[in-house]
């Protein structure tokens, strides 16, 4: 337990400025990059319990879960790239790595089609996950606090509710100690907290505060403000129809995420991915969680994004 709270406290003292002040953005990205490298290679060794992979295939797999994390949002260059417009690559990207992938059929002698399926996970869940996170962090700070709100106060809850109240199993052939009472205390309480910050975000961060200046420059009162036409004609009462329901879905898949991983790990018989944060385990271990809402919230503000744009965007 003091190993999980000492790495938490590391953790958080290199990653909150990271991601918070934007003169150290492509030190965010560096980051980001050499995540999507530990968290593929945590996969693959995940994987090798089972069955070895040559050297050669291990490096095309990183290296197209890199690519896919660079095509789809990854490295952008700068805070004033806008991600939601930047999909004309994907339409390039994905035919050559699906042929690169399929091409390791032929290559390596011990590579199948067994093996092809684990990579495409590894390529989709690593590569898109990391760069949902980016994308979030471009669309602004507020995006990628919203999310790290809803994963963090999802996960608190959960775990203060199972412990007390947890009577009736979640998932026990997956994860014997997570209950349904402690993932219904979650989502609640994670909905709750994440909406209120989203609707009320200008009231809390206002940009007179030092706070405010750090994380709310643009004087942003919501969440959607400067970003969809919804935040700027709608009241708060009218933008909470969309905003409650998402983050009660994000909060849901939070938990489906942490599950996915605990189903993964007791396929494969190893009780973290890794080792490289004492306490907690490897970074998909930590990071789980964040990635499937990331892909989801990512999802969800490009519809709106597209349904209804702002005049001023960014």
């Amino acid at each position: 337990m003091k190993d999980r709270l000492v790495t938490g406290l590391i953790l958080a003292a290199i990653l909150i400025p990271v991601i918070t002040i934007p003169i150290l953005f492509e030190v965010f990205q560096v980051v980001m990059s050499l995540f999507v490298v530990i968290a593929s290679t945590e996969m693959i060794r995940m994987y090798e319990r089972k069955k070895k992979f040559q050297w050669l295939p291990k490096i095309g797999i990183v290296l197209l879960t890199l690519g896919t994390f660079y095509s789809v949002g990854g490295v952008i260059g700068s805070l004033e790239h806008n991600p939601l417009e930047a999909n004309g690559a994907l339409s390039i990207t994905i035919p050559i790595f699906t042929l690169m992938l399929l091409s390791f059929l032929v290559l390596f002698r011990d590579f199948n089609g067994e093996d092809a399926g684990k990579a495409l996970v590894i390529i989709n869940y690593v590569g898109l996950g990391a760069a949902s996170i980016v994308i979030l962090r471009v669309l602004g700070v507020r995006f990628i606090v919203y999310l790290l709100i809803i994963t963090s106060f999802t996960d608190i809850f959960a775990y203060i509710f199972g412990m007390k109240y947890g009577k009736h199993k979640l998932a026990p052939h997956i994860s014997p100690k997570k209950s349904w009472e402690g993932a219904i205390a979650g989502t609640i309480f994670a909905t709750i907290i994440a909406s209120l910050f989203a609707l009320f975000y200008g009231t809390v961060f206002s940009p007179d505060t030092w706070w405010g200046a750090m994380l709310n420059s643009g004087g942003e009162k919501t969440l959607l403000q400067n970003f969809s036409s919804i935040g700027e004609d709608y009241p708060i009462w009218a933008q909470a129809f969309i905003i409650v329901p998402v983050t009660f879905v994000a909060s849901i898949l939070a938990q489906i995420g942490d599950l996915v991983a605990s189903r993964l790990k007791r396929t494969y018989d190893i009780k973290d991915f890794g080792n490289i944060l004492p306490g907690h385990g490897g970074l998909l271990d930590r990071f789980d969680s964040a990635m499937f809402a990331a892909m989801f919230l990512t999802a969800v503000f490009i519809l709106i994004y597209r349904i209804a744009p702002a005049i001023v965007i960014l």
